[in-house]
């Protein structure tokens, strides 16, 4: 509500950058932003009470330690700083007191060189810590981890750029980020995300900066070839259908969301020209580790529930990795015969500890996760135990359904070779078997409909059809997914239509097997349809 003077213009105040007043152009155009000699810059020392900083756009650097009553100007020690550029931030230390970073420019005199120093006396002395070899454009922030003094991001023109020796050398971070010209720098205390503020494009976010810290602490880490570094905690996250419209319209705006699921980072170091022992074998994941592939193994105890796997990347940097807090699944019925490179997700796992083992070869690198349920939920124990076992029941259902379609499968493909056989041979003589298979092929279609439902090719939005088994696993597995709080009667409803489907589909696929299955066996069991014909003797007439 009021307001106290607490220094004197800390400006040059010089008049000939006053002019605003008298010359906008074609008109008096003075909305504010033509003003000079004006403070940017106000930064307090969160180590030291009653401490500022004040920097100004016309290259004054001031700083009090009595808030205000006495300041003391420090703009001519910063040596190789042209006079007047424009004193961008200024970032007070919050582990040393006296110590702080310094930004400033000077493109709107057509020099873009970069220009970054620190100070750790008050200002009395300043290293120049960024310069024309370090970065391609001038410089507009920069910013210190809070923890880790080594670890530094700095903003410029050009884009973003990293340090983890605190300054010495910088590099620039290109992965998901554009080269853009980087006006602020934050770091989130809880969440260790870093976030950026570029001009007149977006706010950007870069995800859990904590192996970087690592990193920076202790650089030998680089050396290793793949290194897994301690994740954040992981929490099952409740999510519902947002109120009002489902579709964003034309130049609605939306940021990315991040993605769900537990979220990893990993270090991986290309090994140029280095071949493997077992390189000229066959590599399969039956036959062990593969020099193309990535394993990530999760352990709930002593127990494997989990394998990922995913190819190496294709340059030695940090790279990101997903876990959907699941289990290890069931195959999914299927129509055709398939093979599997990857595991299928099953059921997610319950709130706890995981050991999580990142494999590449004979190397190894282990670390701990923690899944917590939504922080924002009451969900008891006994809740997550009824969650997790009603999935696992589920599971079994949709494992015997999927046994059942491929025995279906694989006899109707058995049918559709011998027909194609018996009509090679001869397909007058062999008819009525050719017709017998191809009414058992048209009565496992229809077994197979009551698991997948009947095939239709039409185009365009069509009606579901009801009551087909995966129909009711699906949406059995819908609704025991949205219940973290526990089962209700929907849920448990829901859980005995599949059952019953599954039952009744099982009890006639059964009696198919048992009857019309075996009368077909018996039949093409009896059949002379042996390849070989009768062969002659060749002899040479004389």
């Amino acid at each position: 509500m009021t307001w106290e003077i607490i220094s004197p213009d800390l400006t040059t105040n010089d008049p000939q950058k006053q002019k605003q007043d008298e010359s906008g152009g074609l008109t008096m155009d003075a909305t504010g932003a033509e003003n000079h000699t004006t403070i940017l810059v106000i930064e307090p020392s969160p180590m030291e009470r009653d401490m500022l900083w004040v920097g100004t756009d016309d290259g004054k650097v001031h700083y009090t330690r009595n808030g205000g009553r006495d300041w003391v100007d420090v703009s001519n020690h910063i040596k190789g700083l042209p006079k007047g550029s424009w004193i961008a931030q200024i970032k007070a230390s919050n582990k040393k007191q006296g110590e702080a970073l310094l930004v400033a420019n000077d493109y709107r005199r057509f020099n873009y060189t970069p220009y970054a120093f620190r100070t750790t006396n008050y200002g009395q002395t300043w290293e120049r810590i960024v310069d024309e070899k370090d970065v391609n454009s001038y410089v507009l922030s920069i910013i210190e981890d809070p923890e880790e003094r080594n670890l530094m991001f700095l903003g410029t023109d050009d884009g973003l750029y990293i340090s983890i020796d605190a300054g010495r050398t910088w590099t620039k971070w290109t992965r998901g980020f554009p080269t853009v010209s980087v006006n602020d720098l934050a770091i989130h205390p809880r969440e260790h995300d870093l976030v950026v503020g570029t001009f007149g494009r977006a706010a950007w976010i870069l995800d859990d900066i904590r192996p970087l810290r690592a990193i920076a602490n202790d650089p030998s880490l680089l050396e290793d070839q793949i290194k897994l570094f301690n994740p954040p905690m992981a929490y099952q996250a409740s999510i519902q259908q947002p109120a009002g419209s489902r579709f964003g319209a034309d130049a609605l705006y939306n940021g990315e969301n991040r993605r769900s699921g537990a979220r990893f980072t990993f270090y991986f170091k290309k090994m140029e020209g280095k071949t493997d022992e077992n390189n000229d074998k066959e590599d399969t994941v039956s036959k062990g580790p593969s020099k193309d592939s990535l394993y990530m193994k999760i352990y709930e105890g002593d127990r494997l529930i989990r394998t990922l796997k995913r190819k190496i990347p294709d340059s030695s940097g940090l790279y990101s990795w997903r876990w959907s807090m699941d289990e290890a699944g069931v195959e999914s019925p299927s129509r055709t015969l398939r093979k599997r490179d990857n595991e299928p997700r099953g059921v997610k796992v319950k709130p706890g500890n995981y050991k999580i083992s990142m494999e590449y070869l004979n190397q190894i690198s282990e670390t701990q996760i923690t899944v917590a349920s939504d922080p924002r939920l009451e969900i008891s124990q006994s809740a997550i135990e009824e969650r997790y076992n009603m999935a696992k029941k589920l599971e079994s259902l949709k494992e015997t359904a999927a046994q059942a379609v491929k025995q279906l499968v694989e006899s109707k493909d058995m049918v559709a070779s011998y027909n194609k056989q018996l009509k090679a041979l001869d397909t007058k003589k062999f008819k009525d078997s050719i017709a017998l298979g191809e009414k058992v092929i048209k009565k496992i279609d229809s077994l197979v409909a009551l698991y997948l439902g009947k095939v239709d090719d039409r185009q365009g939005i069509l009606k579901s059809q009801e009551g087909y088994v995966t129909k009711r696993i699906s949406t059995a597995s819908g609704y025991i997914d949205s219940r973290p709080t526990g089962m209700t009667e929907t849920e448990i409803r829901l859980y005995q239509q599949a059952e019953e489907a599954l039952k009744s589909s099982l009890e006639k696929t059964n009696a198919f097997f048992a009857k019309e299955w075996m009368d077909y066996r018996n039949t093409i069991e009896k059949l002379d349809v042996s390849p070989f014909k009768e062969t002659k003797v060749f002899t040479i007439e004389n």
